[in-house]
């Protein structure tokens, strides 16, 4: 998963996995946008639906 690029539902590029941490309750993927800024969502099916070798999907609602 590291470095994949990270797509919206919306179809919207956000930018790639940069780290995958896990703090007890499940793991969290950290995502860099373009600019540098930096946010992370659950990897739960809720929020991260799909992903391949090609690119990760996150729920647009998880997007800041």
């Amino acid at each position: 998963l590291l470095d994949l690029p990270v797509v919206s539902t919306a179809g919207d590029p956000i930018g790639r996995v940069v780290a995958i941490d896990n703090y007890g309750a499940g793991d969290v993927l950290e995502i860099e946008r373009e600019d540098g800024r930096r946010f992370m969502v659950p990897m739960t099916e809720d929020a991260v639906p799909e992903w391949d070798d090609l690119c990760l999907m996150v729920e647009a609602a998880f997007v800041e």
